[in-house]
C-alpha cells in the first residue's frame, strides 16, 4: 500500500466494514448499506468489506459489485454431536458407550466455555480472512477513513487491524452496545468481563464512535472515554404496498371484517423483555368487544405469544404467523389499523431506538408502544404525534375502545400525518454521518 498524501481534488476514499450487507435482508445490513450508497452518490470513492454467506436474502445491492469485497469466514468449529469412537473391536459395550458419552460431553463443554470466555462473537472466524481478503483484493487502494458497523463486533477487530496496517483512522458504528448497556444479550459475569476488556483494548485506537441514541452515546463516553456522536437510524424510503380495499381481506389474508380493529406486530419477541401479555390481557378486559379486535403477530416468538394468548384466553382475537418474508411484513403493516411495538418497560431500555420504529412510521399507522415511557422511542412517538405508550392492561383497553369507536364512526383510523416523518429518512440522518467521516479523515491528513 502506498502512503502518499491525497490530492485535495480527489474524492475521499471510504472503506465500510460490515459483516451484514445486501443482498442480506437482515435489519443489520440496512444502515451500513445506506451510508455506503449515499457516500457513493455524493462522489466518494467507496469500498465495502463484508462476508460471503453471512445471510440469505434478496435485497438489491446498493453499490456496483466490483466495489464490494466479499470474504468467506473460515470453516466453523467442528461439531461435537457425532458419536465418539472408542477403540476396541466389535459392538461397543455399555461401558464404552458411557465413556464415549462422557468424552463427547466434555468436548461440548470445552467448546461452549471457549466460546463464552474467549470469543467476542461467533463470527470470530471472519477476522483473519477479512483482513487478508481486503489486502489481496485492494492491494493498490488505500482508504482515507474506515467505518465499521456492529454487531457482530468481530468487525471492530478487522477495522482496528486494517487501520493500524494502513495508518488511517477508523470509526466505530454501534447499532447496539457491546459489553455494557446491552441487556438483550445474556452473558455470564466472566464473559462480560472478557468482553469489556476486549472492547476497551480495541477502542484504544478508534478515532470516534457513533451510535443511535444519546443514552447509548453517554454510556460509551462514560465507560471508555471515547468521543461519541449520535446518528439515529432512519426510514428506508422503499415503495409501500397499496392499501387493501375496505371490504377486502384483512392483515395477513385472514379475511377479517371491515369493522374489526386490526393491530399488527412484526418482529421478534423476547421473553421477559418484549412482552405481549399486557396487550392480550387488555383484549380480555374488553368483554364482548374483544371479538371486534384482532392482533397479528409476524416474527419469531419462541412460543412466548402462544403461551400469553392461552393464558389470557383470547385465541379468537390473535393470529400467530411466525417468521414471514420482508414483503409480507410490509404488507401486514400497511393493512393494519394500528401497529404494536413491543419494547422493555425498564429504565435500562431508555436508550434503545429500535429500527422497527422507523418501519412503522413509514407505514403511517398509529403506534401502540409497550415499553419504557421515559425512553427515547416513547419520546419520539410523543413529539411526532405518531403513537401512544401504555403498559397497564386497563390503559391499553381504554385505548382500544377509543380506536374501536373511531373505526365504527369513520371506518378507519386516521393516518399519521406525513409531516411527522420529516427529517427522519435515512438520508436526513446519514448526511451528518458523512460530515463526521470527512472531519475524521481531514484530521488525519492535517
Amino acid at each position: 500500500m502506498t502512503d502518499s498524501p491525497r490530492n485535495p481534488g480527489t474524492p475521499l476514499r471510504l472503506l465500510v466494514i460490515s459483516y451484514h450487507f445486501p443482498p442480506a435482508e437482515t435489519i443489520g445490513a440496512r444502515r451500513p448499506a445506506a451510508l455506503a450508497a449515499l457516500a457513493l452518490r455524493q462522489g466518494w470513492d467507496v469500498r465495502v468489506l463484508t462476508a460471503i454467506g453471512a445471510d440469505q436474502g434478496g435485497e438489491p445491492t446498493p453499490l456496483p459489485e466490483e466495489r464490494v469485497i466479499r470474504v468467506a469466514p473460515s470453516p466453523k468449529l467442528p461439531r461435537f454431536n457425532r458419536p465418539v469412537v472408542v477403540p476396541g473391536a466389535g459392538q461397543p459395550t455399555r461401558s464404552r458407550r458411557r465413556i464415549a458419552a462422557v468424552r463427547s460431553g466434555m468436548k461440548r463443554w470445552l467448546v461452549k466455555a471457549g466460546m463464552e470466555l474467549l470469543l467476542p462473537d461467533p463470527q470470530l472466524n471472519w477476522i483473519r480472512p477479512a483482513v487478508r481478503g481486503f489486502e489481496r483484493a485492494a492491494s493498490d487502494w488505500r482508504p482515507d477513513v474506515i467505518l465499521v458497523s456492529g454487531p457482530p463486533f468481530s468487525g471492530f477487530a478487522v477495522a482496528a487491524s486494517l487501520a493500524r496496517r494502513l495508518r488511517v483512522p477508523w470509526v466505530a458504528d454501534y447499532r447496539d452496545l457491546w459489553s455494557v448497556g446491552n441487556e438483550y444479550w445474556v452473558r455470564s459475569v466472566p464473559r462480560l468481563a472478557v468482553d469489556r476488556r476486549l472492547e476497551r483494548r480495541v477502542l484504544r485506537s478508534v478515532a470516534t464512535c457513533v451510535t443511535v441514541s444519546e443514552p447509548l452515546a453517554e454510556t460509551l463516553r462514560r465507560t471508555f472515554g471515547v468521543d461519541t456522536h449520535v446518528i439515529m437510524n432512519g426510514i428506508d424510503g422503499r415503495p409501500l404496498p397499496a392499501p387493501m380495499v375496505p371490504n377486502g381481506p384483512g392483515p395477513g389474508g385472514h379475511g377479517l371484517s371491515a369493522t374489526t380493529l386490526t393491530l399488527a406486530h412484526t418482529g421478534n419477541v423476547y421473553p421477559g423483555k418484549r412482552d405481549p401479555r399486557p396487550l392480550l390481557d387488555a383484549i380480555a378486559l374488553l368483554g364482548p368487544d374483544a371479538a371486534r379486535v384482532h392482533v397479528v403477530f409476524a416474527g419469531e416468538d419462541n412460543g412466548v405469544v402462544r403461551a400469553a394468548v392461552e393464558r389470557a384466553g383470547v385465541a379468537d382475537s390473535v393470529s400467530v404467523l411466525g417468521s414471514v418474508p420482508p414483503e409480507k411484513s410490509w404488507r401486514i403493516q400497511a393493512d393494519a389499523d394500528a401497529l404494536v411495538l413491543l419494547m422493555w418497560n425498564d429504565p435500562r431500555d431508555a436508550g434503545t431506538m429500535t429500527g422497527k420504529i422507523f418501519d412503522y412510521l413509514y407505514a403511517r399507522r398509529p403506534i401502540l408502544l409497550l415499553g419504557y415511557e421515559g425512553g427515547v422511542a416513547a419520546k419520539l412517538l410523543r413529539e411526532r404525534g405518531a403513537g401512544v405508550t401504555h403498559n397497564d392492561p386497563h390503559s391499553i383497553a381504554r385505548q382500544l375502545r377509543e380506536w374501536l369507536a373511531v373505526k365504527e364512526q369513520v371506518g378507519w383510523l386516521p393516518a399519521v400525518p406525513a409531516a411527522a416523518l420529516e427529517g427522519l429518512f435515512r438520508e436526513d440522518q446519514l448526511g451528518r454521518y458523512l460530515e463526521i467521516l470527512r472531519e475524521v479523515a481531514g484530521r488525519q491528513q492535517g
